[in-house]
């Protein structure tokens, strides 16, 4: 039986402040929206926002305005939590219902015929039961499967990233991915610039940020753009297309 296609809008790193003032004197509102309402997400299927709504720690205004802007969307929306993020916050106003174990947020969407999973790597980890769980759940899938965490799980070439704010689990996780036969695909976030990285047989897909884009060639910060900046990938039978967009 042939797989639809799928298209799936991504987005990450939004890091919405609490209020409507500049965020390192950055619109993050405005850049988030022109996102949100570009042509690119027109034809989507299905929205992922990759981790990091919030700016710093979780703050509830980034929740309440981005559930705001989804909440007439007709299309499904997915969320996971990045390292600015706070779980018991994001609860309440995103629906997790059956997605959070354990005080971590990860799950298993089936849609459209393709089987896709979450995991949660806010704290810089991502935990054994995580892994385990994956293993379960993607042994019962004959097809392929893809799989969506906010931070790579693999150094990237980003050598400020690399350097400070990498997976620190990512050996674990590696070699947990690695026995999955099925999983060839995963999306990611987190470091602010645009990635396709080969990791073994598999491609990971750095998704980068409507804040901001971090230069990826110095040890140290730097401000390699301030506008927006997302992802779209289309998943068919036997192919997966990604496309970046800026504004």
């Amino acid at each position: 039986m042939s797989v639809k296609s799928l298209k799936i809008g991504l987005i990450s790193d939004l890091h919405i402040g609490e209020d409507e003032n500049l965020v390192q004197g950055i619109d993050v509102r405005a850049n988030f929206m022109k996102a949100l309402d570009s042509k690119s997400m027109s034809d989507i299927d299905l929205l992922v926002l990759v981790g990091d709504l919030a700016n710093e720690n979780g703050e509830p205004g980034a929740y309440r305005y981005v559930a705001e802007q989804i909440k007439d969307l007709k299309v499904p929306v997915c969320i996971i939590p990045g390292n600015h993020d706070d779980l018991s916050v994001m609860a309440k106003f995103f629906d997790f219902e059956g997605k959070i174990h354990n005080g971590k947020c990860y799950y298993k969407f089936d849609f459209m015929g393709h089987p896709l999973f979450f995991l949660d790597s806010a704290c810089g980890t991502v935990s054994e039961d995580q892994l385990q769980w994956l293993q379960q759940e993607a042994a019962k899938e004959s097809g392929e499967i893809f799989l969506f965490m906010h931070h790579p799980p693999c150094f990237c070439g980003h050598r400020f990233m690399d350097t400070k704010y990498s997976l620190q689990n990512k050996e674990q996780v590696q070699a947990v991915l690695a026995e999955i036969p099925n999983l060839t695909h995963i999306f990611c976030g987190h470091y602010h610039s645009h990635f396709e990285v080969a990791m073994g047989r598999q491609k990971v897909h750095v998704v980068p940020s409507t804040q901001m884009q971090i230069g990826a060639h110095t040890p140290h910060f730097t401000l390699k753009s301030s506008a927006p900046e997302w992802m779209s990938a289309e998943i068919g039978e036997n192919f997966v297309e990604t496309a970046v967009y800026l504004n």
